[in-house]
């Protein structure tokens, strides 16, 4: 019965100290970033229909654009952050683009789960092959410029990107044009 007893205690002496410890001792949070921003890219590739994941049995006559690089990898296509990229593809069209990639992990909705696909390639800029000519979203380069420029606070930053879209920042454009080594033939 003594020994019961003593092992009893041991427990919760053991248990209690564990409890006091786990309380008392200052933990260091651990942030994961889950949801890492969408990074800026150019990619080179052909205007398709997206392949389904599962090409067993009977398929559907839909086509979900999409874009398939040189080196064979597919993204959704959207053109929400320049809709006068959509002018340079047309299916088939070999087109050079720069734009933002989310992944397909990140992406909110199930709808592309079907797909064999990366991820959602948003286009900010588009040239097609043998064309010197693109067009350029100005708020998207006026915006991207405050990357590599520093402000006092975020009104000046916004008061550059609204003088830079009225044209009063032309070494903006020029410079992203000389970054994508598009030449004049861009149209903003």
């Amino acid at each position: 019965m003594k020994n019961t007893l003593i092992v009893v205690a041991v427990v919760l002496v053991l248990v209690g100290g564990n409890y006091l410890y786990a309380r008392l001792s200052p933990v260091e949070p651990v942030y994961e970033d889950i949801n890492p921003p969408p990074q800026q890219v150019t990619l080179s590739g052909t205007y398709e229909c997206l392949p389904h994941l599962d090409s067993e049995g009977p398929q559907t006559e839909e086509c979900t654009f999409g874009f398939v690089t040189d080196d064979g990898v597919h993204y959704a296509v959207n053109f929400g952050a320049s809709p006068d990229a959509m002018q340079q593809f047309q299916s088939g069209a070999h087109v050079t683009a720069e734009g933002f990639i989310v992944p397909r992990e990140a992406l909110s909705t199930d709808e592309w789960q079907k797909y064999n696909m990366k991820g959602m390639f948003t286009i900010t800029f588009a040239t097609s092959a043998g064309s010197a000519s693109g067009k350029i979203d100005v708020g998207v380069v006026c915006a991207g410029a405050l990357a590599y420029m520093t402000f006092p606070d975020g009104a000046a930053a916004e008061t550059f990107i609204a003088e830079c879209k009225e044209g009063k920042h032309p070494e903006v454009i020029e410079r992203y044009k000389s970054e994508l080594n598009v030449g004049d033939g861009a149209a903003i």
